[in-house]
């Protein structure tokens, strides 16, 4: 009877401790949605004015974006979604800024993926040209017979990768001067970029970081000015 009952006992202890959990639980949840809701407007109110300020149209949610290239890591994953997209005018050339978001896996195992992404428009569509670095990997697959797209300058196949869809247009765009441009400055050396139908863009992992932003895109401006004129008539 008395093991019963401490059974019993016990067992009502449980339940209460768990019923208290779930309310915790649910308590926090609610609080926590409440403060990020509150965050989040807060943002929103911030780049607003930033966006007022330096002559920018801004939109908290836009999805429009996720299709600017089917290149990974666009294409990836699902609930793919754009947020905090800028658009105006910089330097004299169409610009376009915003945090690309998807997930990958599910359940306990999903994993949420964020990009900034920083873009300028192109005065022609152009196929797709990826200019990366080369790595300890990929040395190894050129080793193998896998290389990537080789200039004549091998200083410049050494440090960078370049994937192309049109070799033709590959070696307009990264003539000579080019070559010597981007081994002499430290972006070029450091951050990757590709041409991708109407935009010449950066991709970088992160949240989207507005201190960041005109740094990317002088850099991308930098590129642009360095292509040949006649690049953008060629068909």
């Amino acid at each position: 009877m008395i093991d019963t009952l401490l059974a019993q006992s016990s067992s009502d202890s449980t339940t209460t401790i768990e019923v208290v959990v779930w309310i915790v639980l649910v308590v926090g949840a609610v609080i926590g949605g409440y403060f990020a809701h509150r965050h989040r407007k807060k943002k929103i109110a911030q780049y607003r004015a930033w966006a007022a300020q330096y002559g920018f149209h801004y939109e908290p949610k836009d999805n429009s974006v996720v299709d600017i290239s089917s290149k990974a890591p666009f294409g990836v994953g699902r609930n793919r979604r754009g947020q905090d997209v800028f658009r105006g005018s910089y330097r004299g050339l169409h610009i376009l800024f915003f945090e690309y978001i998807y997930t990958t896996g599910s359940g306990k195992n999903s994993t949420t993926h964020v990009n900034q992404v920083v873009a300028i428009g192109l005065p022609s569509p152009r196929p797709f040209l990826d200019i990366g670095h080369e790595t300890t990997m990929s040395r190894f697959f050129n080793s193998l017979g896998f290389a990537s797209l080789q200039f004549e300058n091998q200083h410049f196949n050494d440090v960078f990768k370049v994937t192309a869809e049109n070799p033709r247009f590959a070696y307009d765009v990264i003539h000579a001067q080019t070559m010597e441009w981007m081994l002499a400055d430290q972006r070029a050396r450091t951050f990757s970029w590709r041409f991708d139908g109407p935009w010449l863009m950066n991709v970088k992992k992160g949240k989207l970081k507005l201190e960041e932003v005109f740094f990317y895109a002088d850099f991308l401006c930098d590129i642009y000015a360095q292509v040949p004129k006649f690049v953008w008539s060629n068909n």
